[in-house]
């Protein structure tokens, strides 16, 4: 019988042997797993892309949201369904479209469209601009129904149509927000708040089950905002007054096509053939079925970019504002933060890149942490030393958002841009009930102070700590008001006066001298253009930070791992709760810290 060592040598070196064979097999079985995937997607992004030959139709489908950025990976498009084009991609594709002469109509067809107004302004703008040329402008839904997002976009069509059994809904607009005010009293949590401004409504969600009347102002302005924009645009595009148009939303739930065909705002009831044959006779092909069409994904990767030594950096500031690196957006949640150290390392590279003349700043922000927003703005100024910046906002612009647009020597917003919330709170908890009360956990501590242990979540504060907190959220509140003041060329006490807090439209950003003009990206690249005095049609854009590939934001997200397996195995959870799940994880994220930032995850319907 061999000697006991040697056995025991012998077990370790089959259980090493074990582990090492089956992690290579683990390790190669991954490879091979995402390697698959790679040759699935670059075979699909390497597919020839149909010649655009004359007499094209582009279709146009458009669901989901448009993001401000994508990436251009393959995997992302084959595995996440990104879009092979952005905002910005999109409306110059479109814009461009207009001028070709082998585009002879569009046909759109939105259809469950998740975006924000502000983005649905951009898309209905480049749609004007096609349809400015007189080339035939069509309208469908794929989907059998059509809402007023859809139909937002769908009134710049000369005709628009219905399948006969389709629904339109046309019943105006509402806003909601989610409380948890409720579950944090029965989880014996104690909020601890301390906010600058009567609207200041971020915090609300926390301390309260239901809106205040100061936040129910700001937010039913919002909503009457987005009201005015739709009503002015459908008012124009299909020829009715807006008092007809108000109307008809006003007396009707949910119109039928054919209550749609007869309150004059769809034009035919027709089914797709149909619909491709009236469009073949138009352009002069009666076959509907060679209908020469490319599709607008086709047609926007067939767009190159502008060449140039000239260049104009866009730096896209997107999601929560917090310190330390940006956290791509998660594949599964979509969630972003803006970290700080990305965002600067950013500004710093497009300043001191060769050629670059000017500095676009894409805000699409709540605000967040207020210093880590300071940081940021600190380069911007700096840029702003030595080269036009523009600001252009996007969806939302608010708080710690706009604290950043400060910097910017031109403001151009959307005119459903939520902007302003020029205001701060500070958030903590007392979490000592739920482990005492609940849990049954206590604790206790030794100081050196009576104050040592205020930031441990196990207490309550004293009024000198609440004076101090106080104090402190008071003091940024001022730092902001002079920013936004110096800025604007106001005094500090007009600032206060429309500050406090307050979130305001595009529109009414501008009546308040908060930004200077409405436009879109676009624009702002126009604006960058004449104050450097560059030729935009051959000047370069170079945009940071560099758009993070799928596995790039898979490998960042780390908290996307349950949800991947759920959605792996096909249990996923409704987008509701996600949505409320996370934002109830920022409860352990922002306490302790002061925060310039407005309501998260609000969506005008």
């Amino acid at each position: 019988m061999p000697p006991r060592e040697s056995l025991e040598h012998y077990m370790k070196f089959l259980k090493t042997l074990t582990a090492a064979t089956l992690g290579s097999l683990l390790a190669f079985g991954v490879l091979l797993f995402f390697g698959f995937l790679f040759l699935i997607a670059f075979a699909a992004a390497g597919d020839a892309q149909p010649a655009v030959g004359s007499g094209a139709v582009l279709v146009v489908n458009l669901s989901g949201d448009i993001p401000e950025r994508v990436s251009g990976d393959p995997l992302a498009q084959l595995l996440v369904n990104e879009p092979a084009f952005d905002l910005l991609g999109l409306t110059n594709a479109i814009e461009n479209a207009a001028d070709d002469y082998r585009i002879e109509a569009l046909w759109l067809k939105p259809s469950g469209l998740t975006m924000s107004w502000a983005s649905l302004e951009a898309i209905r703008r480049s749609l004007e601009i096609f349809a400015a040329t007189d080339k035939p402008v069509f309208a469908s839904s794929p989907g059998y129904f059509m809402n007023e997002s859809e139909y937002f976009l769908a009134s710049v069509a000369d005709s628009v149509f219905l399948d006969p059994e389709s629904i339109f809904e046309f019943n105006g607009f509402a806003m909601s927000m989610s409380f948890y005010g409720a579950l944090l009293e029965k989880l014996d949590v104690n909020p601890i708040v301390v906010r600058a401004g009567n609207f200041k409504g971020a915090v609300e969600p926390y301390t309260r089950t239901n809106m205040s009347p100061e936040n129910r102002e700001q937010m039913q302005a919002l909503v009457d905002g987005v009201e005015e924009s739709f009503v002015e645009s459908v008012s124009e595009s299909r020829g009715l007054s807006q008092a007809e148009v108000r109307e008809l939303m006003d007396r009707d739930i949910m119109f039928s096509a054919k209550q749609a065909l007869e309150s004059s705002l769809v034009d035919v009831l027709s089914f797709d053939d149909e619909i491709r044959s009236r469009l073949g006779q138009l352009i002069g092909n009666e076959d509907s079925e060679d209908l020469n069409t490319v599709s607008i994904s086709n047609y926007a990767r067939q767009l190159s970019g502008t060449s140039g030594t000239d260049k104009i950096a866009v730096v896209h500031i997107s999601g929560t504002i917090n310190a330390g690196r940006t956290e791509g957006a998660n594949p599964l949640t979509a969630s972003v933060v803006a970290g700080a150290d990305t965002i600067v390392e950013a500004l710093r590279s497009a300043r001191n890149r060769r050629g670059v003349k000017a500095l676009v700043v894409r805000i699409d922000s709540p605000g967040g942490f207020a210093p880590a927003a300071d940081a940021m703005l600190r380069e911007v100024e700096l840029t702003a030393e030595e080269m036009p910046v523009i600001i252009s906002m996007g969806d939302l612009a608010a708080s710690g958002g706009y604290w950043i647009a400060t910097g910017g020597e031109y403001i151009i917003a959307e005119a459903n841009t939520i902007t302003g919330s020029i205001g701060v709170f500070s958030l903590f908890f007392d979490a000592s009930g739920l482990f005492e009360n609940t849990l049954g956990i206590t604790s206790d501590q030794v100081t050196t102070g009576p104050s040592a242990d205020m930031f441990s979540g196990m207490r309550a504060y004293s009024s000198a700590e609440r004076a101090m907190l106080t104090s402190s959220t008071e003091a940024t509140y001022n730092a902001f008001l002079e920013k936004v003041a110096g800025s604007r060329d106001m005094s500090v006490e007009d600032v206060h006066a429309m500050a406090q807090g307050r979130v305001w439209t595009g529109a009414d950003a501008l009546e308040n001298g908060l930004v200077d003009e409405l436009g879109g990206f676009d624009r702002a690249l126009q604006e960058a253009a004449s104050r450097a005095e560059l030729d935009l049609d051959n000047t370069q854009i170079v945009r940071y930070p560099r758009a993070l590939t799928f596995l790039e934001q898979f490998s960042m997200a780390s908290s996307a791992s349950i949800k991947w397996v759920g959605k792996a195995m096909g249990v996923q959870a409704a987008p509701q709760l996600n949505a409320r799940l996370d934002h109830l994880s920022e409860l352990v994220r922002l306490s302790g810290t002061v925060q310039a930032r407005f309501t998260p995850q609000l969506t005008i319907r």
